[in-house]
């Protein structure tokens, strides 16, 4: 008896002696793991429609970030699930310290505060060990000019190769999977999908979302449809397309859009495009790299369509007051 109670008074006194920095690091180790482990999982069945759209395997990535703007903003946390061709399943996950402040507005949705991130890694070795983890497989994300925007800027920031591989986007691929059917999805987005194939997510979770992403293509897998047209529209990029200068970089002339777009500003673009207006007023979104280039991506509030506007193309810019642009408008 005074042997257990001798040990519970050593184990309180070291509890109570622990450092500051021990404790942040044991909350820290503990939160990654909570977000680390997914409620969803695939079933066999599942495993064997995934590989009926990809006999070489896939990797699925979802990522959390302080913003919209791969250019700009940062990595917080990176999740992936791969499956062989053999149909072994397993996953990727870290948190990642920006380096910055989270933005509130973020916080919000991914649930990420400055305390959750100040103990985790920064982005260098982390990305290394992701990219080791994809190897040559597939890879595939909702939306995923976005999260391959982040990966493939921070990539560039720290000179570290990435596979040239092929990306596709489970957005594009539902879209066109399921708008032919006769009961399709009220939208794309990815909660829209995971309600429609009959599961419950936990939205902005990345580990979360990439099963969720996965489980979304099993189902489109078990349509019986041809799926050739939806493949081939899903299709984004392939990895070696990016050239590391002209994809990366704009002029300093454009530094005050940036500013723009980080406070969520409307502005009027001055645009060398197709329509006959020069000028487009837009909703920016965020601003991304693809291989043709630095792009805005933002709705035109001409067509009430997203679009991606070239930053070389834009011969000028100015914000534009939010009480100038109602419905109706001209």
């Amino acid at each position: 008896m005074r042997l257990n109670v001798l040990k519970y008074w050593t184990k309180r006194a070291a509890r109570v002696n622990e450092s500051p920095r021990r404790k942040a690091i044991k909350k820290a180790i503990r939160h990654s793991m909570s977000r680390s482990l997914s409620s969803l999982s695939l079933t066999a069945g599942e495993i064997t429609s995934l590989l009926g759209l990809f006999p070489k395997g896939l990797v699925a990535v979802d990522l959390e970030t302080t913003g919209l703007s791969p250019l700009v903003d940062k990595i917080i946390e990176i999740a992936a699930v791969k499956i062989t061709p053999e149909g072994e399943v397993t996953s990727f996950h870290t948190l990642i310290n920006p380096l910055i402040d989270v933005p509130e507005f973020t916080i919000q949705f991914h649930g990420l505060t400055n305390d959750d991130l100040k103990m985790a890694p920064t982005i260098k070795k982390p990305l290394k060990t992701f990219w080791d983890f994809v190897g040559r497989h597939p890879m595939i994300a909702h939306n995923s000019t976005f999260d391959l925007g982040y990966l493939i800027k921070s990539s560039h920031d720290f000179q570290i190769e990435f596979p040239p591989l092929d990306v596709y986007d489970s957005c594009r691929w539902g879209r066109a999977a399921y708008k032919p059917l006769e009961n399709p999805p009220a939208n794309y987005k990815l909660s829209t999908l995971s309600d429609y194939c009959g599961f419950k997510l936990n939205h902005h979770v990345a580990i979360e979302d990439t099963y969720a992403c996965l489980k979304i293509m099993a189902h489109i897998g078990n349509l019986g449809i041809d799926q050739k047209t939806p493949q081939m529209k899903s299709f984004v990029f392939r990895l070696s397309q990016f050239d590391k200068n002209d994809c990366f970089n704009f002029s300093t002339r454009l530094n005050g859009l940036t500013e723009l777009v980080q406070s969520k500003y409307l502005v009027n673009l001055e645009y060398k495009g197709s329509l006959k207006a020069s000028l487009r007023p837009i909703r920016p979104i965020g601003l991304m790299p693809l291989p043709k280039g630095p792009v805005l991506f933002a709705e035109c509030l001409l067509t009430g369509m997203n679009k991606s506007f070239l930053l070389k193309k834009i011969k000028s810019y100015s914000r534009l007051e939010a009480s100038y642009w109602k419905a109706g408008a001209p």
